[in-house]
């Protein structure tokens, strides 16, 4: 089961679906990277989907379990492609970058190779962090995790009492502009 969800949660034909005797189940994954969004799918050959053309990257992707916490953190989610051939891991490498989006579906379809079923369910939504990469002989395998959006609700926010950091705020706002005169002033009382 999947964060969060619920029968209610789906359509009623995925509702149907996850609960038939025989389950198609299929991911769907869609990362951002400065090049653009890469969209694949975990089968063979193209899937369309909302308006777009996913590749089936088949047993050469793998996506980690999504966890399912009862408590308020941040779980990742973790993306492999292996097979990469050696000379397009500096291409790879180069367009991925920490911050920008990745999402998760789980789909099925109504048979095996048959039609996919409306409205397949987001199971994450988060941003993605650093890649690794495992380099082989011949080819590699590229991973990149991505997280939560609650994790950034454990980063430190350092603001320091400064003009310039309070103009990062609200240029108009001038309360800092005398503190450095401050620092060395003799007040006498």
């Amino acid at each position: 089961r999947a964060t969060g969800m619920s029968r209610d949660d789906l359509t009623s034909g995925m509702s149907s679906a996850v609960t038939a005797e025989t389950v198609f189940p299929i991911l769907i994954a869609e990362i951002n990277t400065a090049g653009g969004y890469v969209r694949v799918w975990n089968g063979a050959g193209d899937l369309i989907w909302n308006g777009y053309t996913w590749q089936g990257v088949g047993t050469f992707g793998g996506v980690s379990p999504v966890q399912e916490s009862s408590n308020l953190q941040a779980n990742g989610v973790r993306f492999e492609l292996s097979g990469i051939p050696a000379a397009l891991i500096s291409t790879s490498l180069s367009d991925m970058r920490q911050g920008l989006s990745a999402k998760l579906w789980l789909g099925a379809f109504d048979t095996l190779g048959g039609t996919l079923i409306a409205d397949p369910y987001l199971i994450f939504s988060g941003l993605t962090d650093v890649p690794t990469i495992e380099d082989g002989a011949d080819t590699a395998t590229l991973s990149i995790t991505a997280e939560n959006r609650l994790i950034d609700l454990q980063r430190e926010r350092v603001r320091r009492y400064t003009s310039e950091d309070q103009s990062l705020r609200d240029p108009t706002d001038l309360g800092f502009e005398y503190v450095p005169s401050l620092q060395d002033a003799e007040i006498i009382w």
